[in-house]
């Protein structure tokens, strides 16, 4: 089993701690002691997921350089039990190593020592839903793009729980159910506006027109030329052709059904020749069959009416079905180590021995 050191997910949070501490005290020279044994943690967690993979074959030491960063938190929050910036590094350590039951104490004592931490409240809205309750999830969840409404990260996750569980949340009678999509699809906006390099951001925005009944479809057409001509160079010739569905199937609602019939004969890609034809026989009214209403509206994400192929489909449906948070950065792979609380309260590290010997 090879480990992957999840920086990206940790550059977050020592970024945050990095400029708590710089706010709190100026530059690096100033740093009170108690910053420098926090920094000095940060150091190991880096070292110790980067030089994981060497004790792959040596569970033992793998073992016992958990168990030592485990302690070096313990020992400073002993020390420091109101720091949030420990609470959220502890509990993001214990979230990667299969502890999210213990992790979640850790968020919830930073919740209520600062309430205004857009990543704590990120962390308990994804324990709530892991945990089915994603109704008590959903207030966490906004208060996060509330408090840090510059970070894509927020809106985008709560654009795809918003699509997700937008049956329950309209039963709730929280929302309606077309308010729900508009919010969805907003999020997803602000998503794409916020970090237009990204390219699943940018698709998965193209795609929320079709989860609104009523969305405007010149706009829609408009998202996805921009989208093509953004990404234009880097491109495979299915999604090129997927998209080229997609703009055909707005057409279609337009009423554009002659530029729609030459847009889809310029597809090609082997997997997209079913949809093709289908669009081209509802183009020429030679169904095979009669379609509802909702199968020629479409009612999931990325569906042109007639097909739900996606090139990016598989990659956006672990992005929504994990709901952690950082779901576009690959989870820890943790196997090997495991924490376990003993009975009386202590965090100590295991190494599970079926699994050693896995690549």
């Amino acid at each position: 089993m090879n480990f992957q050191c999840p920086f990206a997910v940790l550059s977050l949070i020592i970024a945050h701690v990095l400029a708590s501490i710089a706010n709190l005290h100026g530059n690096a020279d100033s740093f009170s002691l108690a910053d420098r044994k926090l920094l000095k943690i940060i150091r190991h967690e880096e070292q110790f997921f980067s030089q994981n993979q060497n004790f792959v074959n040596d569970p033992k030491e793998l073992s016992r350089k958990a168990q030592d960063l485990v302690s070096l938190y313990e020992s400073y929050l002993a020390e420091n039990p109101n720091d949030t910036n420990a609470l959220i590094l502890f509990g993001k350590f214990l979230n990667k190593v299969g502890q999210k039951s213990h992790a979640i104490d850790f968020f919830l004592k930073a919740d209520t020592i600062n309430p205004k931490l857009a990543v704590v409240k990120q962390q308990i809205g994804n324990f709530l839903v892991e945990n089915e309750k994603p109704l008590e999830a959903l207030p966490f969840f906004t208060s996060a793009i509330q408090i840090d409404p510059l970070v894509p990260d927020y809106h985008f996750h709560l654009g795809n729980f918003l699509h997700i569980y937008k049956e329950k949340i309209s039963m709730s009678k929280i929302l309606g159910q077309k308010s729900v999509e508009l919010f969805s699809h907003e999020c997803f906006a602000k998503a794409a506006e916020k970090r237009p390099t990204s390219f699943e951001y940018r698709l998965r925005f193209a795609q929320s027109f079709f989860d609104c009944p009523e969305y405007n479809r010149n706009n829609a057409i408009a998202v996805w030329d921009k989208i093509m001509s953004d990404f234009n160079s880097s491109l495979k010739k299915s999604e090129i052709d997927y998209i080229k569905l997609c703009k055909a199937r707005i057409m279609l609602d337009l009423k554009q059904n002659e530029q729609a019939d030459l847009l889809v004969r310029e597809v090609s890609t082997k997997a997209l020749v079913k949809s093709k034809k289908e669009i081209l026989d509802y183009i020429n009214k030679k169904p095979k069959k009669p379609k509802s209403n909702k199968e020629i509206k479409g009612d999931k994400t990325g569906n042109i009416g007639i097909s739900n192929y996606d090139p990016h489909i598989a990659r956006l449906k672990l992005i929504t079905e994990k709901l952690m948070e950082e779901k576009l950065i690959k989870q820890l792979h943790a196997d090997h180590a495991r924490a376990n609380q003993e009975t009386n309260g202590e965090i100590r590290f295991s190494v599970n021995s079926d699994l050693e010997t896995s690549d």
